[in-house]
């Protein structure tokens, strides 16, 4: 039981590694879509 329960948890860290990643990477593109735009719009 020990081994399948720490699979589990390192499957939940890297889970909640990757969605965090995945949010921040996210959040810089939404950022850097806006300077774009912004820049665009002021060119």
């Amino acid at each position: 039981m020990k081994p399948l329960d720490t699979q589990a948890k390192t499957a939940a860290s890297e889970s909640g590694v990757t969605l965090e990643a995945i949010i921040s990477i996210g959040v810089l593109g939404w950022l850097a879509m806006g300077m774009v735009l912004m820049g665009l719009g002021i060119w």
